[in-house]
């Protein structure tokens, strides 16, 4: 009965939210937890490998993907309660560098250009992570936290970008997940969407 009443719940909460244009209506997984998307080149992915990411309970995925792909946005989710709470995977293939470090330069190097890409960021955070390939093999990347606002944020005013940055030489391709909120919402997501930018795995198909 719980199990019935739990699942009518979150079904009369999604039917009572607005999707963004352009997006499904809210998602909520029959576990109760965070949602999965997996993408490979066979749906119609620009990834050449496939990969899954969790994506929060309650947000909307984008329907045109296709149309998105054409730009680098190989999935793309959004928050229907706060229009500045977004996730996306962006894909890039035929990339020359063979790792993160030779793309972007350092970890340093690459945090301080993000914050001085418009006025008034700053880095909030930044860090050494990794994903593994396909094959195991273990692939640096740059995991960067910087606080936007004025045209970066626009209408949102202050946000916090988070990304995930790496290359996979093996097929030449950047691979960069991003995580966006409102300032005033990061400090209660902010952990959630950390789990879901480090939630992306390559995955056999």
């Amino acid at each position: 009965m719980t199990t019935v009443a739990t699942a009518l719940t979150r079904v009369s909460r999604a039917a009572t939210i607005e999707a963004p244009r352009g997006y499904d209506a809210p998602s909520f997984a029959s576990n109760g937890g965070a949602n999965r998307f997996e993408a490979s080149p066979a749906s119609g992915s620009t990834s050449p490998r496939a990969y899954a990411i969790d994506w929060p309970r309650g947000w909307c995925a984008l329907t045109d993907l296709q149309s998105a792909r054409a730009v680098n946005v190989d999935a793309s989710f959004k928050d229907p309660l706060d229009e500045a709470s977004t996730l996306a995977v962006f894909v890039t293939r035929d990339v020359r560098e063979r790792s993160v470090d030779e793309r972007f330069g350092t970890l340093r190097d690459d945090a301080r250009r993000r914050a001085e890409s418009a006025a008034r960021q700053r880095t909030i955070g930044a860090r050494a992570g990794e994903t593994r390939s396909a094959s195991g093999r273990a692939l640096r990347a740059h995991v960067i936290e910087t606080e936007v606002g004025g045209g970066t944020a626009g209408r949102f005013g202050s946000a916090v970008e988070l990304v995930k940055v790496f290359v996979d030489a093996e097929t030449c391709t950047e691979y960069l997940v991003r995580a966006t909120a409102s300032k005033a919402a990061w400090p209660k997501v902010r952990n959630e969407l950390r789990a879901a930018v480090e939630s992306f795995e390559f995955v056999r198909e």
